[in-house]
């Protein structure tokens, strides 16, 4: 994989080396040990480091070390991180350490590291980064210097081994956070692990005796055939796809002050603010996605769906702002689409039919009238099912849906929208608002269930606590307050739309959430999910296979 081709298109970085260190003495035979900070996104991908010695009295030598699944550390909601250390071991041969011994003076050691994000494997990298380090003389490592651990892949009920970190100094490990689900053992230059019956992600905790030096074992468990490393994804659709409302070069949510610049044109569409994007305004027509697609950051629900299960074939291309129409034939995403059913990945994951009318609605611009409309005359639901007319809703997510079953073989996965109550709604009710978005969702379920039950898959997201009575929408039978009425649950709305319904009904509405922060941001007013509200909606979504 490391000796992939590279395009003048790809993103480069330069990686940091550390002064590397000689543990002559470490259990399991004498390593050199060299710290490097790698870039973010290289998170599950493959390193080679290369130690080139040479010095007076000897014909110089060369060790190197190809290091698979380099691992970060926990998978994070939202991640800021720009970069991450990863300390690797290089086998020194007996050879190779009395040639080492034999150097009169000081050797001379020459570091190269290359990491590469081939995404597909194909041998076309994303992105690549490299460093050299050059110095005079070799010190020995530090006693508490020890290597790092990449992922365990184990197969779920089966035992799997992994070799100890190397460590300046011959240390001796043991268990000191044990699994959510697996049984972890520790023996001799080993540990091993059997997983329980989860499968997804977990981890557990490896410390010297003494407790100074602790490493994380990150694990990935399996079901049977099904390996993450070769599952695709691929994703289109909309701000719901993209995680609009989160800058992605930084990880950041955008604030209030920013929406006016992030929020998707009238009719050209950039991809701004969004978690796969590097576009940080909505200036310019074309989307620049990240090297990988925003899925580091971990924020979109599809992108917390594939790091749950260690997935690294992924690729966002979803734009906020598009509508259904941008991605058939005549609109400026349909070469997109084509693209990504040339490729035929394993999944197709999307959130289509809001724009462009409840996005209109939603930022404050109303085209509909139907909160006047049914104000004077009644019948909501029909005014809302005229407006979903006006712009052939169900006929072009029907033509979508059957141009992804015929070209493709991949299993489709059809998010349908999460209620969100926005501040900047101020023409709507609740009830109102979220009638809209049931009647969005029973159209998107009407029109895969019409082109197929077996390849597509309609997921529900989670019901978005609003902390008012929503009866007869949805049941309200928490109590928040002891003379309040009932209400649906603690809220986990936006903070300003919390603080508007606190100021209507300060004894009856319920805030939250419980646990966490709220699930919607606040930067747009109040109407996309947080990363929270992602994990919750991607926990709906069945493992892979």
């Amino acid at each position: 994989m490391l000796g992939v081709a590279t395009s003048g298109a790809q993103a480069k970085k330069t990686l940091g080396i550390g002064a590397p260190g000689l543990a002559a003495k470490a259990a399991g035979g004498p390593v050199i040990l060299v710290n490097v900070n790698y870039p973010h996104i290289q998170s599950g991908h493959d390193s080679k480091v290369t130690i080139r010695v040479s010095g007076r009295g000897i014909r110089p030598f060369s060790l190197s070390r190809v290091q698979e699944d380099l691992d970060s550390g926990p998978v994070r909601g939202g991640d800021r991180r720009g970069s991450f250390n990863f300390v690797h071991a290089i086998p020194l041969t007996r050879r190779s350490l009395t040639r080492l011994s034999s150097i009169r003076g000081r050797p001379r050691v020459k570091i190269t590291a290359r990491s590469v994000l081939d995404i597909e494997g194909d041998g076309k990298a994303e992105a690549v980064a490299t460093g050299v380090r050059m110095q005079v003389g070799l010190r020995n490592a530090p006693a508490g210097m020890c290597s790092s651990i990449p992922r365990l892949i184990a197969v779920k009920g089966a035992r799997s081994r992994l070799d100890l970190p190397r460590c300046g100094a011959r240390v001796f490990w043991k268990l000191a956070e044990p699994p959510e689900t697996g049984y972890v053992s520790v023996s001799g230059l080993q540990v091993s692990y059997r997983s329980g019956e989860r499968r997804g992600l977990d981890s557990f905790t490896l410390a010297t005796k003494g407790g100074k030096v602790h490493r994380r074992v990150p694990v990935q468990v399996r079901a049977g055939s099904v390996d993450p490393s070769t599952v695709s994804v691929r994703t289109l659709g909309d701000s719901v796809t993209a995680g609009f409302g989160y800058f992605g070069s930084t990880g950041r949510a955008m604030i209030l002050d920013q929406l006016l610049d992030c929020k998707p044109g009238a009719t050209v569409y950039n991809d701004a603010c969004s978690s796969n994007s590097s576009n940080t305004t909505n200036v310019g027509s074309d989307p620049n996605y990240l090297p990988d697609y925003g899925l580091s950051r971990n924020i979109s629900w599809p992108a917390v769906w594939a790091n749950s299960f260690g997935i690294t074939d992924y690729k966002n291309y979803a734009v906020s702002g598009s509508a259904p129409s941008d991605w058939l034939p005549g609109g400026q995403f349909n070469s997109t689409l084509e693209s990504i059913e040339a490729e035929n990945p394993d999944y197709i994951m999307f959130t289509l039919g809001a724009n462009p009318l409840l996005s209109d609605m939603l930022f404050g611009v109303d085209e509909m009238g139907c909160a006047i409309y049914s104000d004077l005359e009644g019948d909501y639901e029909a005014c809302i099912e005229s407006a979903f007319a006006s712009v052939n809703l169900a006929g072009k997510l029907n033509a979508l849906y059957t141009d992804l079953v015929n070209k493709t073989t991949s299993k489709i996965v059809l998010m349908q929208y999460h209620l969100s109550i926005p501040s900047s709604a101020i023409a709507y009710t609740t009830g109102q608002i979220a009638t809209m978005g049931n009647l969005m969702n029973e159209v998107i379920a009407e029109q895969a269930a019409a082109v197929s039950t077996s390849r597509i898959a309609v997921i529900s997201p989670p019901h978005f606590n609003v902390g008012i009575d929503m009866d007869p929408i949805f049941p309200s039978k928490y109590k928040c307050t002891l003379f309040g009425s009932r209400v649906d649950g603690p809220s986990v709305q936006s903070t300003p739309t919390q603080d508007e319904f606190e100021l209507l009904d300060p004894i009856s509405f319920c805030s939250g959430p419980s646990i966490g922060s709220p699930w919607v941001i606040s930067g747009d007013t109040g109407i996309h999910p947080s990363f929270a509200g992602y994990a919750q909606m991607a926990d709906q979504i069945p493992p892979p296979g």
